[in-house]
């Protein structure tokens, strides 16, 4: 096998994890998202914003891009996460509702007693699904926006075509996730630090996917 066709369906692990480091300005973009997470109070704003500004990451390092993008444009990244955070939000819901319904109570006299319904599983194996969908959702989304995460052909496309990257990039999402709730520990380093990184890391990762996967997206009939 080629390294050119190693290079197209294989995840830079070492890219995902350093590009932080070699944007211009680097810290100061990872502070401006900190900001974001300390405010996120305010009617959720900042988080929207933040999350439209790793969409505009993900974008651009599927499009060949190596750093951070600049806090520029914020309408247009507001906007971004706004619909990212609603799309998201839907494909969550099924989850929800069966979490809601995955246990009951039943009480004798003073006495009650809790436990799991059969819905449990369901609930569990959709939470699973939904993880394992979350980079092809957002490889979608950002070809194509908020009608595009719901692609479904497209979505099932991505990882059926490409299950091991998919779960590659699913468990490295996992380790960045560790790193982002390891930075709890360190008094307060964790909103400085670790939560936008681990974004940062989970954005080149989806970015990755999106540009390695998209023939598989195009094959797919249109909804």
């Amino acid at each position: 096998m080629s390294t050119s066709a190693v290079s197209t369906s294989q995840i830079d692990v070492g890219e995902a994890f350093g590009y932080v480091f070699r944007s211009r300005n680097w810290f100061g973009k990872l502070a401006a998202g900190a900001l974001c997470l300390l405010f996120f109070w305010v009617l959720f704003i900042p988080l929207f914003l933040l999350l439209g500004y790793y969409v505009e990451a993900a974008r651009g390092i599927s499009r060949g891009g190596r750093e951070l993008p600049p806090w520029t444009d914020l309408g247009k990244k507001l906007g971004d996460g706004f619909l990212l955070g609603i799309a998201l939000f839907v494909w969550g819901l099924p989850g929800t509702i069966l979490s809601w319904f995955s246990y009951s109570t039943t009480c004798v006299g003073s006495s009650c007693t809790s436990g799991p319904t059969p819905l449990a599983p369901l609930g569990i194996l959709y939470s699973l699904l939904q993880g394992f969908l979350t980079v092809a959702i957002w490889s979608q989304f950002l070809d194509d926006g908020f009608v595009g995460a719901f692609n479904f052909r497209a979505i099932f496309g991505r990882v059926g075509q490409y299950p091991g990257l998919t779960v590659i990039v699913w468990l490295l999402n996992i380790l960045a996730t560790i790193i982002a709730l390891a930075g709890v520990f360190l008094a307060g380093i964790g909103l400085l630090f670790t939560f936008p990184y681990a974004f940062a890391i989970t954005a080149s990762l989806y970015g990755q996917f999106r540009q390695r996967t998209q023939r598989a997206a195009s094959l797919a009939p249109a909804t």
